[in-house]
């Protein structure tokens, strides 16, 4: 009886052995699981975190695939929350969404009305709608230039090139004059702002021109990009009439108070002969510059080859002939000044030749 005691006990110490040994192990093998998970979740977190920084430069670089990411997701995010989004007239819509734009064109005011109280025949004739409007392939050729010019999608501009045609056709202005002025005073940008408070594609004050924003809805409606150009368009018009020519519109519109506008204006209509010349199919860099080409020290050149050349002309009214000799050399003389005569009568009302 004590002998099978005995190997009982030790049965009982063996199985205790093993279970504390098992134990051991099991206890190892979750630190083990718990050291590799913890590598695991660190290193799956780094590459999320990688992809995401990845994510969003693409996002940044690429306005066309961030448009049609914020189109599908919108409507998630919309019935997920069962909201309806806001209506086009409360919100102005981004332009980075063409859509958008494109729909809102539909909906946006005429500002036609307003124009009408400005007579065409007081805007300068450079600066008026054509009488043929381009075609769809040019306007398409001039939204394609301008998005690789400016780096914007090309849906966008596509929208932005037939708003500025059907603004110009309500206002009287050339879409292209619109078009250059938009390149120069926002690079097409929407949300832009000055340090002065002007806003938008066309760089609106909308703390002067609350008239007529008030039309549009009020103050909020200069970031909306369909009425920021028709606002815009209507300024324009406004500065061209009261300056009485294209250059003088200009420096208004752009707020000189002097003669100098900075180069303002010729910065726009250089912007717009190169649409122009985009639009008639001619290759035009998109690298140009903005500040046309100085040309002064050819026109200097130029003046004093054409004074040179009006001198003979005048010379021999102003010139003691030598006396003549006989009867036929009088008649060529006076047949000499009155050619002479003629021809300083020409050229001295404009100070050019005919």
């Amino acid at each position: 009886m004590k002998l099978s005691n005995v190997k009982s006990w030790q049965l009982l110490a063996g199985r205790a052995e093993k279970s504390s040994d098992s134990a051991r192990a099991a206890g190892l093998d979750w630190r083990r699981v718990l050291r590799h998970s913890s590598r695991v979740s660190l290193y799956g977190f780094s590459a999320v975190g990688l992809l995401s920084v990845l994510g969003a430069m693409a996002l940044w670089t690429q306005p066309a695939l961030r448009s049609q990411l914020a189109a599908q997701v919108a409507p998630l995010l919309a019935a997920a929350t069962g909201k309806q989004a806001a209506s086009t007239s409360s919100v102005p819509s981004p332009a980075g969404d063409a859509d958008l734009i494109a729909k809102a064109a539909q909906h946006a005011p005429s500002i036609a009305v307003l124009a009408s109280y400005i007579p065409n025949k007081r805007i300068a004739v450079d600066a008026r709608n054509g009488q043929m409007p381009l075609t769809t392939k040019e306007q398409v050729l001039v939204a394609e230039y301008l998005a690789k010019r400016y780096h914007v999608a090309s849906d966008v501009t596509a929208n932005l090139v037939k708003a500025s045609y059907t603004t110009g056709q309500q206002v009287g202005l050339d879409p292209l004059l619109l078009l250059a002025v938009m390149a120069i005073e926002s690079g097409f940008n929407p949300y832009a702002e000055s340090g002065v408070g002007a806003q938008g594609l066309m760089q609106v004050m909308s703390k002067v021109h609350m008239d007529k924003l008030a039309y549009f809805g009020g103050a909020d409606a200069a970031l909306h990009p369909l009425t920021n150009i028709k606002v815009g368009a209507l300024i324009l018009k406004e500065c061209i009439a009261r300056g009485g020519s294209l250059a003088n519109g200009l420096r208004l519109y752009v707020g000189s108070t002097s003669t100098n506008d900075g180069g303002y204006g010729a910065k726009v209509l250089a912007e717009r002969n190169r649409l122009r010349s985009v639009a008639l199919g001619r290759h035009v860099s998109v690298t140009a510059p903005q500040a046309p080409v100085l040309v002064s020290q050819q026109g200097k050149t130029a003046g004093k080859t054409a004074g040179k050349a009006v001198q003979p002309a005048v010379e021999p009214s102003t010139t003691t002939p030598t006396a003549p000799q006989n009867s036929a050399a009088i008649e060529k003389v006076k047949a000499a000044g009155q050619g002479a005569t003629i021809d300083a009568d020409a050229t001295g009302k404009d100070g050019s030749a005919a």
